[in-house]
């Protein structure tokens, strides 16, 4: 085992030596492709340089020479059509010769002899309309004479300038062409050297191949070897995860029913009391103790449908605030008399609230409900109630609980105001939740103006799903 290990070990460091070399070579010869591919690029731009120069060298000929031509054409014929080039380049040739200026910026002897070439065109020129001027004025002879004698000298001297800047651009060219060549052949010795470079680098590789596929044959059945002894411990370890996953499922599925059936019985033994309070209600005689119990009756039915309705979540602390306002609202319109003619509407979005503040906001949505349906509508009066629980985007979650009744008035003030049970039940709950009741009438211009109870719940605690 000691010999195989130490084979392994040796092997990757003959193969890592091996790449080190030949990439060492690769590595150089690549730079020197390089800096050759470089200078092949500088070279290739001069000669391009070098043909663009020659370029603008011509088109300045042939703009000169047009107007040239022209000027005489017009002395021997008068047409004034054949002016027409002479026109033309005064407006061309400063654009020109500016461009060849700029071509030969890197080159003082060529600017030099562009500067003269450009004095030479200005005096040529100046005496071309001192030609047209005579033209002009009918002195025929004195206008020829003036073409046969400066204008020949101008033209003279123009073109041996612009000979000379031709000259100068055609050395440069040859010697440019030259050093390309000799790029040519030092990129041809560059791509040998990286060639002979590979097939080092491919000689190495085999030889090492060689030397390491014993020794990895030998690894990898060794290898093998280990894996199944691995596989095997996995296999019984994940059958122990398995059987604890199972019994830790049994045990939840366990306590969730325990829970589930515990909030049932609450609520049935809740159910229970609330029939008592009912049995008890129908054999009281005074009005004062009769309402008493009713609400009594009333508020533990609210606190019993809240925890029929407790179905918990998979973290067994929330509820959907949905299901438990429902409930108890369901109630309230079940508990009103045979053809009570009194409505009540639920708008409760599903929000996951804390099991802990269900029962309390459900004592709180009772409380305001009964508040409406005992106050807001008279003796065989019809109306609805809505009520409303949900989260805007910006600010607290609310309840608010409205109805189209005869509105807010003294007498409510004084039978459900802050002094009566259920006024003080809704302000404890209302404190409890950091809240603040605000009330207004549902329709002010009505002949039945409503109220709108609204209670934001600032401390209420929304619980986002995670699945």
């Amino acid at each position: 085992m000691q010999d195989l290990q130490s084979r392994t070990l040796r092997s990757p460091r003959l193969l890592i030596a091996a790449v080190a070399l030949s990439f060492a070579c690769l590595l150089g010869s690549a730079v020197l492709m390089w800096r050759i591919s470089q200078s092949a690029e500088e070279a290739d731009d001069l000669v391009v340089h070098a043909l663009d120069t020659k370029q603008r060298i011509e088109d300045i000929l042939t703009i000169v020479t047009a107007a040239e031509s022209g000027q005489r054409g017009y002395v021997l014929t008068r047409n004034p059509a054949l002016l027409a080039p002479y026109t033309s380049a005064q407006a061309v040739l400063p654009e020109r010769l500016a461009e060849l200026r700029a071509l030969v910026a890197d080159n003082p002897a060529q600017i030099t002899r562009v500067d003269e070439l450009a004095a030479t065109i200005d005096a040529r020129f100046a005496a071309m309309e001192v030609t047209l001027h005579l033209m002009r004025e009918n002195r025929m002879e004195e206008a020829a004479r003036s073409i046969g004698e400066s204008g020949q000298h101008l033209m003279d001297q123009f073109h041996l300038r612009i000979a000379a800047l031709d000259r100068a651009e055609n050395q440069s060219l040859v010697a440019r062409h030259e050093e390309v060549a000799a790029n040519r052949e030092r990129f041809v010795l560059a791509v040998g050297a990286m060639l002979v470079s590979c097939a080092v680098l491919t000689l190495f590789a085999l030889t090492s191949v060689r030397r390491n596929v014993a020794t990895i044959e030998a690894s990898r059945r060794m290898l093998h070897r280990q894996n199944q002894l691995l596989e095997e411990r996995v296999r019984e370890r994940t059958l122990e995860l398995e059987r604890a996953a199972e019994l830790a499922t049994r045990e939840r599925n366990r306590a969730e029913s325990l829970l589930t059936d515990v909030n049932h019985r609450v609520g049935n033994n809740l159910a229970l009391v609330s029939s008592f309070l009912t049995m008890q209600l129908r054999a009281v005689r005074h009005p004062e103790a009769a309402r008493a119990l009713d609400a009594a009756r009333a508020r533990v039915q609210a606190i019993a449908s809240a925890h029929r309705k407790l179905r918990l979540g998979a973290d067994f602390a929330t509820v959907r605030a949905n299901e438990v306002l429902t409930a108890v609202v369901e109630d309230i319109s079940a508990g009103l008399p045979p053809g009570e003619a009194i409505r009540i509407h639920c708008d409760v979005a599903p929000l996951e609230i804390n099991a802990r503040d269900a029962v309390s906001l459900g004592v709180l949505t009772s409380e305001l409900v009964m508040n409406a349906v005992k106050h807001a509508f008279g003796v065989g009066d019809s109306g609805y109630v809505n009520v409303r629980f949900a989260k805007p985007e910006e600010s607290a979650p609310f309840i608010e609980v409205a109805d189209n009744g005869v509105g807010w008035h003294g007498k409510q003030r004084h039978e459900s105001g802050s002094g009566s049970l259920g006024g003080k039940i809704i302000e404890m709950v209302t404190r409890q939740f950091g809240g603040r009741l605000e009330r207004a009438p549902l329709s002010p211009d009505e002949q039945r103006p409503g109220t709108r109870i609204r209670i934001e719940l600032n401390k209420l605690q929304l619980v986002e799903r995670t699945s």
